[in-house]
């Protein structure tokens, strides 16, 4: 099922990045970073996956009469980003918490980047400050905690 529904989604104009894992030993001062450009596809899909149909999301029309004068991406795919980032830290990853701020909006076709730094440990959890950008500007940021095997 997997190998058809990613058929679909680059066929559709999906990114799909490879899962690698970053190296180093994990400690106060680690950092990780991932990127990746978000495209009506990633709209679309993760509405259809969260129930969130929001029409701020999908319809123009409506999104034009907002302040955001057009269609914006859900906060939570924004933020998604964070766990593709944390996944990819050594060891096996579970993402046991995460709070975040939205600060601006991100629109389709806008390639977010998501950067972390380790900032606590305690045996094996960790706490990540986070920030998303586009270009030079912070759209989300907030931290992550993360146990580590």
């Amino acid at each position: 099922m997997m190998e058809e529904i990613r058929k679909l989604y680059e066929k559709f104009g999906g990114e799909v990045k490879e899962f690698e894992k970053f190296e180093g030993e994990v400690d106060v001062g680690y950092k990780i970073e991932f990127e990746k450009k978000i495209e009506d596809v990633d709209v679309h899909f993760f509405g259809l996956a969260s129930g969130d149909l929001n029409p701020i999301h999908f319809d123009e029309e409506v999104a034009s009469k907002t302040k955001f004068k057009g269609r914006v991406v859900h906060g939570m795919l924004t933020t998604s980003l964070v766990s593709a980032a944390v996944a990819r830290m050594p060891g096996i990853v579970v993402l046991l918490e995460a709070c975040f701020k939205y600060t601006k909006p991100v629109r389709i076709g806008d390639t977010v980047k998501v950067v972390g730094e380790v900032v606590e440990k305690e045996k094996n959890r960790y706490k990540l400050d986070v920030k998303c950008f586009v270009g030079e500007n912070v759209v989300a940021e907030g931290y992550a905690k993360v146990l580590l095997w």
